[in-house]
């Protein structure tokens, strides 16, 4: 474990949860019922009482913003991911994720105990409640539960979210009302570019660092004479992968371009894409698709006898995507965020920790938002506040290395550099070793481009909110 502090940080935090612990029994002690959330969202944990302050060292020295300071006893963390649609499926398992990282906060387990940061005794002294809402994958049900979380819930941090388009609709609502937010995968590059915003911090690859590994993962793997043909979804999702792909691949790589055919939104017939990929005479299709869209469009693409002949790679592959293929996946690759079989200690913890709780394998959905809510609750502590503006400047520093591997944060943009996996399909049989249709092909080093590149060029994060 490698949380960066120094030692005379260590010991005010030592002496603050001391006091706040004290604090915090006897404010328990005369609460009952259930605190916090309401409105259209589920709600989880208990809390109440009448106190305001528990360990948070500047209430009372600082001007309010969002929804700092907190009242009561307990803090209220939301989740506002896609449980139905098109990709509901991962936004159902990054609830189970996020669900999990609630209880391990207020009552230890997982990788909450594999930091010496959280205590398991809630974040700062103040129990964790919960709120959870379905975006159902639209932007404008996104903003709205987004405004609930912020007006009604009164959530000090929110996660959850896949499509890139939801995501950038939920960055303006965090920014505009000094909330701190973390997405889910959504992986267009304008999320850390044009549309970055000062209060979302984005906890995994997008469309340029999917390109980066892809120009080192698949020419390794495939080798170098290879013509390239893309399919692509015809929005930001589909044409910065796209544009990434060929950057990497042909223009910095030694594969060759045979041509690309875009598919229109709520285009599911993809048959003239397949004749033009056909006519092409390329070797390795570039399916920039997603979710039940992409295993949808490669379901087309078996029937068609394709990928007999052709190396298939999607450039954020899920389990979910795979699932529905069957054996028929074996073959295809792709890039994770994060694998079971990442190979790290805290990854075996996390593991243990959802087999025990699901009986099941844990995917990268559901260590996304597990982590990036464990990352917040880190921040916060080590910053001994819930004070938006502070912690967001204690996140543009900071550094862990839980399952996600050596991760940090950067100030320029909010992108986290960290390792990532080029994995490939599996049939039945391994798949049944694995609890997983995915196995890791190649690992990476921590990967990002640089501040003076796009589109961290293109980024201006806007004000804290204190100045």
């Amino acid at each position: 474990m490698t949380d960066q502090r120094s030692s005379s940080d260590q010991s005010r935090r030592r002496y603050l949860k001391s006091i706040t612990a004290g604090g915090l029994a006897v404010g328990l002690a005369g609460c009952q019922g259930n605190g916090g959330g309401g409105g259209n969202g589920t709600t989880a944990g208990s809390g109440g009482g009448t106190s305001t302050g528990g360990g948070d060292e500047l209430v009372g020295e600082e001007d309010p913003i969002g929804n700092w300071p907190p009242e009561g006893d307990s803090v209220t963390i939301s989740f506002n991911g896609p449980e139905s649609g098109g990709l509901g499926p991962d936004g159902q398992d990054q609830r189970e994720g996020f669900d999990l990282i609630i209880d391990h906060l207020n009552n230890g387990g997982g990788l909450v105990d594999n930091t010496d940061l959280l205590s398991g005794n809630g974040v700062l002294g103040y129990e964790v409640e919960s709120t959870a809402y379905d975006t159902a994958t639209n932007a404008q049900t996104a903003r709205e539960n987004a405004q609930q979380i912020i007006n009604q819930d009164n959530a000090q941090f929110w996660t959850g979210g896949m499509s890139s388009t939801v995501t950038i609709a939920m960055e303006e609502i965090a920014a505009a009302n000094n909330v701190p937010f973390m997405a889910g995968n959504s992986t267009s590059s304008s999320i850390s570019g044009e549309n970055c915003s000062r209060y979302y911090f984005h906890p995994t690859f997008h469309a340029e660092i999917i390109g980066m590994m892809m120009g080192e993962a698949a020419p390794a793997e495939l080798g170098e004479d290879r013509s390239l043909f893309h399919i692509y979804m015809d929005y930001s999702y589909g044409q910065s992968n796209s544009a990434a792909a060929t950057k990497y691949l042909v223009d910095n790589g030694p594969w060759e371009l045979a041509g690309e055919a875009p598919i229109a939104e709520d285009e599911n017939d993809h048959s003239s894409q397949i004749s033009a990929l056909q006519e092409s005479g390329a070797d390795v299709l570039y399916f920039s698709s997603f979710g039940g869209f992409a295993a949808s469009g490669l379901q087309q693409m078996v029937d068609a006898g394709l990928t007999e002949e052709i190396d298939v790679i999607i450039p954020h592959v899920s389990a979910f995507t795979l699932n529905p293929m069957g054996s028929a996946a074996e073959g295809v690759y792709g890039g994770e965020p994060w694998n079971p079989g990442a190979g790290n200690e805290a990854s075996e913890i996390f593991v243990q920790a959802f087999e025990d709780e699901y009986d099941a394998t844990p995917n990268q959905s559901h260590l996304h938002t597990y982590e990036s809510v464990l990352v917040y609750a880190m921040a916060v502590e080590q910053a001994g506040t819930f004070h938006p503006p502070t912690v967001i400047r204690e996140l543009e520093n900071f550094e862990w290395s839980q399952a996600w591997g050596d991760s940090q944060f950067r100030e320029c943009d909010h992108q986290v550099e960290r390792p990532y996996y080029f994995v490939r399909g599996v049939g039945d049989d391994r798949a049944e070793e694995l609890g997983i249709r995915t196995e890791v092909v190649r690992t990476t080093e921590p990967l990002v481009y640089g501040c003076n590149e796009a589109p961290a060029t293109n980024c201006e994060l806007g004000p804290y909110g204190d100045e």
